[in-house]
């Protein structure tokens, strides 16, 4: 009993001394404002805004318009924004916060999961402060709608320790984190990776596999609602590369790209855009294909001996997998998309190195204080790179001023140049880089209508024609929709109003007040003032 509560409060201990780091670490980004994502997840989201019996149920509901507002079906994600709204409302600090507090959690839980692994106290303790101050972390972090990654990293992490000794009760977890992100979907695989390595009495084992089948039915049902919940609302976006061979060879360059930040944080940046492996001597290509092939033979290898390190690796494997670019998604590289990656890459190479550093320790005692020394170090320097990565995240046009840094070239940099031509006034210059943006796949016309950098040009014969054709992709993309929600109607409305297409706005305007919604009260007053401007 006094062993149990002297562990507890170990636990309890490191937990703090996690979160005062990480309250350290991103307090820069406290004051940051809500951003791109956070706007329509949050900001203009009626649903978390003006919370109900009502509007709960919607939530809860696949296939209704929340899903379509947040891309996805999310709804454990959708309800702790709204829970969050109720207290902070518009006052940015707190949702920092809340974010610093639960990756404070997820590394503390990283602990206990390493430790379930085998893996030394000490060990399992620096690999989770490693996690907890990694540069590539901050965009997780300090964005925040992705509330969504660091809570369903908990749920998941929860799962997973609760299959251990309770593998039924780990069930309800697993669905709570799915239903918060999609991406912890790695976890069922971890689960039958475990399974299969794990020992323990006969019925411990057939209880495994048993809570294995039910995580994979839960798994199932949740896929027939959110693929559909997807599909509606994105457009598929073109591949790295129309090549089938530069498209793989792509996908496996970003691999190396990962890699590589996994270990050294070098490559992190905002909003990441790498080109694709156009050469078969692309050295991210290269040494993404020698990196790939010599982990699958490490992880094949400690699989088949049933070794717990192979857990690790089909962690790794199956959380890169979604984000690989095998399905194309824009913005193909980001440093969010290792949360869930790092803690099988670590995992993995503590036991694949553990044995090899206890002889040379045992050999040479002297190396313990150096491997202290420069763990200290990498720690000290990750911590003072993140904060200063946590202060980009404090304002939206340093994260633009760094994403063009990283990618001149870049969705971004073709921003920053249309922002500096407008405050020069220079409205063909302003125009022709937002036309590049459009070639691009960038149609939100609303979004350079409510930027001040465009004051200076806006009425311009050149920026109201590169807005017309801004709102006629949009007017295309929502056209292709078979199914519209209000919101979507309403945006149509505004495309066509963008256009001067007065009477297809009043069309787009009657179809929302139709099929009703949670935006009755905007398309009501809409209407009245079309009803008002004509003759």
């Amino acid at each position: 009993m006094a062993e149990r509560a002297s562990r507890a409060a170990l636990a309890v201990m490191l937990l703090a001394a996690f979160a005062g780091a990480s309250l350290l670490v991103y307090e820069p980004s406290f004051e940051g404002p809500f951003y791109s994502d956070d706007v329509y997840y949050i900001v203009h989201n009626p649903w978390i805004r003006e919370l109900s019996w009502g509007r709960v149920g919607e939530i809860l509901t696949p296939a209704s318009e929340p899903a379509r507002q947040v891309h996805n079906y999310a709804p454990v994600h959708v309800l702790l924004h709204a829970l969050e709204w109720q207290v902070f409302e518009d006052r940015v600090h707190g949702y920092h916060v809340v974010n610093a507090l639960l990756h404070a959690l997820v590394a503390a839980l990283l602990v206990a999961v390493f430790r379930s692994a085998g893996i030394g106290a000490v060990a399992a303790v620096a690999a989770a402060a490693f996690f907890l101050v990694h540069p590539a972390n901050v965009e997780a972090v300090a964005w925040i709608s992705q509330l969504k990654t660091t809570v369903s990293m908990v749920l998941a992490l929860l799962a997973l320790l609760a299959f251990e000794r309770r593998p039924l009760l780990s069930t309800p977890l697993f669905a709570l984190a799915l239903l918060a992100k999609a991406a912890v979907a790695f976890a069922l695989p971890v689960v039958a990776a475990q399974a299969w390595v794990r020992g323990g009495t006969e019925p411990l084992r057939r209880r495994r596999i048993l809570a294995v089948g039910l995580w994979a039915v839960v798994f199932a049902l949740y896929a027939l609602v959110e693929l559909p919940a997807f599909e509606r609302a994105n457009a598929p976006v073109a591949p790295l590369h129309p090549d089938a061979w530069v498209q793989a060879r792509s996908v496996v360059a970003l691999a190396g790209r990962y890699l590589v930040m996994a270990a050294t944080s070098w490559g992190v940046s905002a909003f990441q855009e790498p080109g694709a492996a156009l050469s078969l001597l692309d050295p991210w290509w290269l040494f993404g294909a020698l990196a790939l092939v010599t982990l699958g033979a490490r992880a094949g290898w400690a699989l088949a001996r049933g070794r717990m390190e192979a857990v690790f690796w089909v962690w790794a494997a199956v959380a890169w997998l979604p984000v690989s670019q095998i399905f194309p998604f824009q913005y193909p590289l980001a440093d969010r998309y290792l949360y869930t990656v790092l803690p099988g890459l670590l995992g993995g190479g503590l036991l694949a190195l553990g044995p090899s550093a206890a002889r040379t320790f045992e050999r040479a005692p002297w190396t313990k204080p150096v491997a202290a020394v420069a763990l200290a170090a990498i720690l000290g320097v990750f911590a003072v790179r993140s904060h200063a990565r946590a202060w980009l995240w404090g304002s939206p046009p340093r994260l633009v001023a760094d994403a063009a840094a990283h990618y001149p070239e870049g969705l971004h940099g073709v921003f920053l140049r249309a922002q500096k031509a407008a405050q020069a006034g220079d409205a063909a210059a302003t125009a022709n880089a937002l036309r590049e943006a459009l070639s691009r796949g960038y149609d939100r016309f609303e979004q350079v209508q409510r930027d001040p950098s465009y004051a200076p040009v806006r009425g311009h014969p050149e920026m109201r024609a590169v807005m017309r054709e801004m709102a006629a992709s949009w007017i295309e993309n929502i056209g292709s929709m078979r199914h519209p929600s209000q919101s979507d109607l309403y945006a149509l409305a505004l495309a066509h109003e963008m256009r001067g297409e007065r009477a297809a706005a009043r069309r787009a305007l009657e179809r929302a007040a139709e099929l009703g919604g949670p935006l009755d009260d905007l398309v009501r007053r809409a209407l009245r003032r079309h009803s008002a401007a004509e003759p």
